[in-house]
């Protein structure tokens, strides 16, 4: 055993760390290159991503012998440094590969030329472009080709940039998207401040690499004490927060910094500065403070805009012609909302799951077109099954949230149109305030979903908090989906109000095909064979939805994969498709490792317009065809490509969140304790059914679960915001 200390350049990264370390083989840097293989534990190497091939460390450790046994039975004596320290010396000019070989300013530069030219001239290249000496380059690549080259660096006006990035080793992927956005300014911004750089990358303690061990920069700096108590507020969004305690943002910064002094730092840094604003207890990060107080502007001008009280005489006359075209009366409380959401700019349309919110909805349209109070009406959702059922419902064109915003421009609106927000629950703030921000001057907007059901995906809330205010709020109590004999409303109903009164829900025995809600226990191993047992029992056979598996979870032990790999094993009976492979030859279209098959029930996970399908959208493979599968989605059969089949997924079961706004005869819930099971979930779960839920697992769970609220949880401050507007309803 000895010492090593010196030069190395990785070779290949063998292994890297979820949490810190890696293992890579490396050679000397001299003339008589030596192999080594160097290991390093997290607090040597905290960040493993910067740790790249071709990159040259210094390294200084112990070097030890150990006998490997490579694949092929093989065995192999290597050399290796437990490293004492790694000191980044040089990267090796990856953002200019990236250029040469991809840039069409450089055409007939392969990457092969370009790593040949690079490897060739190194640190030499740049300064040979900015002389215009293209005879040196002569020995490498042919005249023309050099001169193409010399001349295209000279006027790539982000060199500087690109330089830079490289000597920071920054990955090219990232290095692109900075020079995108930046342009010719990313040089400035990263000598002034390399933490601007957590925009492009996710690795904290990567780029607190690039800015102190490369740039020379302090631990108690300003600018990276602001990057990190940023960093703690952004780390809150991923639990769907807008805002954290101050006492959890000064843990968190002393977990991370490893020093409270330099913690407490940071937070008066950031407050100084104004990119953290605290408010008595509670800390907010700038840019969400104005996102928030933006959609309380917004909702305070819109909530004191109010339409001529004389509207509702006439809408009466109007809702009795709909009641005659629709075969069916409007009860007083459906009459109400609609009334509500023609006078005002901004109402809230309320209601339990299945109480004829959507019936509301084609009503109001009805209404407002009939007395020319609009020439536009705009139907969305976020989710693309979402608006695919409210198309089917009402009869019109719907959209998803991010449709609108990417395919809608302002000149594009009316200025008296109504938008509409369907299952507005799961829209988080961001989408909030896009959305709000589009409303015209004499428009309309009318939010509808139900705040006892899934909460956003995303950060923040919105129809929870804004429910709690004095706002046109017309509420649907009177379900209509399923009837009181079901014995579904009784029991959603305790769990809606679980929070409140906390009863033993009124579960009836499970004597297979009926009606109500049963809860079958079983232990976690057995919940997935139990529940396709109690599938069987109900009739489920994979043929349709009728029957339904409902899980909170998509992977794991009774979660959505598993069980639709067990239902397709088991009830998937139709031929295998095969396809021809321009290179592959026959080959079989795989969902999780099974090839699908024809008769199969499928969901598709991305929206894709000119198809007509969205994302959740259920169907049936009823053929194939030349270029791929034919898909019957409710009536619309597309063929879909190779390519397009890997959007696939099984649909025998489904998370609780894809079928939000759905309707099936029977469920049953796989019930296991889980991160994000509460109230909202399981009372989604409930009300998907229209005569018979059947839980299985584990009941203590769902007691447990039924206590826990996800979205009153949530840290937000969109509603001290609302207050601070002075909040006024004429």
């Amino acid at each position: 055993m000895y010492v090593f200390e010196g030069q190395l350049q990785i070779r290949k990264i063998r292994k890297r760390g979820s949490y810190g370390g890696v293992i890579f083989s490396a050679v000397t840097t001299g003339d008589n290159p030596k192999r080594f293989v160097v290991k390093a534990n997290w607090k040597i190497a905290r960040s493993p991503s910067l740790f790249r091939e071709h990159h040259i460390w210094d390294v200084k450790g112990e070097v030890n012998y150990q006998t490997v046994t490579w694949k092929d039975g093989t065995k192999a004596v290597e050399k290796v440094i437990l490293s004492e320290s790694l000191k980044f010396v040089k990267a090796s000019h990856e953002n200019l590969k990236r250029l040469l070989a991809e840039s069409s300013d450089f055409k007939g530069i392969s990457q092969v030329k370009a790593e040949k030219l690079v490897s060739f001239f190194g640190d030499e290249l740049i300064q040979i472009a900015k002389d215009g000496d293209v005879k040196r380059l002569l020995p490498i690549i042919g005249q023309s080709l050099a001169v193409r080259l010399v001349q295209g660096l000279q006027s790539y006006e982000e060199l500087s940039a690109l330089q830079l990035l490289d000597d920071l080793g920054v990955p090219p992927h990232i290095g692109d998207s900075v020079i995108k956005i930046w342009g010719t300014n990313a040089y400035s911004y990263i000598k002034k401040n390399p933490y601007f750089l957590i925009a492009f990358m996710a690795d904290l303690s990567a780029v607190d690499a690039y800015a102190i061990d490369r740039l020379g920069m302090t631990e108690d700096c300003n600018e990276r004490l602001i990057a990190y108590a940023k960093q703690v507020m952004f780390n809150g969004f991923s639990t769907g927060n807008t805002c954290l305690p101050l006492s959890k943002v000064k843990y968190q910064l002393k977990r991370l910094m490893g020093n409270s002094n330099i913690a407490s730092k940071a937070i008066d840094v950031a407050v100084e500065q104004g990119e953290l604003l605290v408010h008595g207890s509670i800390a907010q990060v700038k840019s969400m403070d104005i996102v928030e107080s933006s959609v309380a502007d917004i909702v305070n001008f819109l909530s004191q805009r109010r339409f001529s009280d004389s509207l509702g005489k006439h809408v009466v006359p109007i809702l009795d012609e709909f009641e005659r075209r629709v075969g069916f009366p409007l009860t007083d409380e459906q009459r109400d909302g609609v009334l509500q959401c023609c006078q005002n700019s901004l109402t809230l349309l309320t209601g339990g799951a299945g109480c004829g919110k959507t019936t509301v909805i084609e009503a109001i349209c009805f209404a407002l077109e009939q007395l020319h109070q609009t020439k536009q009406i705009i139907l969305m959702a976020l989710a693309g099954k979402a608006a695919q059922r409210i198309t089917e419902a009402t009869g019109r064109d719907a959209m998803t949230i991010a449709g609108f915003m990417y395919n809608m421009d302002a000149e594009d609106l009316s200025d008296d149109a109504v938008i509409i927000v369907d299952e507005a629950s799961m829209v988080d703030v961001l989408s909030l305030l896009k959305i709000l921000k589009r409303v015209p001057k004499r428009g309309r907007i009318i939010f509808t979903g139900d705040q006892e059901q899934l909460p956003p995906v995303g950060i923040g809330l919105g129809l929870h908090v804004l429910v709690n205010l004095s706002l046109p709020n017309p509420h649907l109590k009177t379900v209509q989906r399923q009837s009181e004999e079901s014995g579904i409303p009784s029991v959603a109903n305790a769990i809606r109000c679980f929070g409140d009164a906390p009863v033993n829900i009124p579960f009836a025995e499970f004597n297979g095909i009926g009606s109500g809600v049963s809860f079958v226990e079983c232990s976690d191993l057995e919940l997935e064979q139990r529940c396709i047992q109690i599938y069987s029992q109900l009739g489920g056979d994979g043929s349709n939805n009728d029957v339904l598996i409902l899980s909170p979870v998509k992977y794991k032990s009774g979660g959505v994969a598993n069980i639709n790999m067990l239902i397709h094993d088991q009830f998937s009976k139709g031929k295998q498709l095969m396809f021809d492979h321009k290179e592959f030859g026959h080959i079989h279209q795989h969902i999780l490792g099974s090839s699908l098959r024809m008769g199969e029930l499928v969901m598709y996970t991305r929206n894709d317009y000119d198809k007509d399908i969205r994302n959740g959208s259920v169907g049936r493979v009823v053929g194939q065809g030349e270029d791929g599968a034919m898909i019957d989605f409710e009536g619309n059969v597309v063929t879909l490509s190779l390519n397009e089949m890997r959007n696939l997924e099984h649909a025998y079961a489904m998370t609780v969140h894809k079928s939000q706004g759905s309707q099936f005869e029977r469920v049953i819930v796989s019930m296991r304790d889980s991160r994000n099971l509460d109230r909202h979930l399981i009372y989604t779960a409930v009300t998907r059914a229209k005569h018979q839920v059947v839980f299985v697992g584990d009941k203590q769970a769902l007691y447990g679960a039924l206590q826990r609220s996800n979205a009153s949880n949530r840290n937000t401050l969109l509603a001290m915001h609302l207050n601070n507007k002075a909040l006024s309803i004429l």
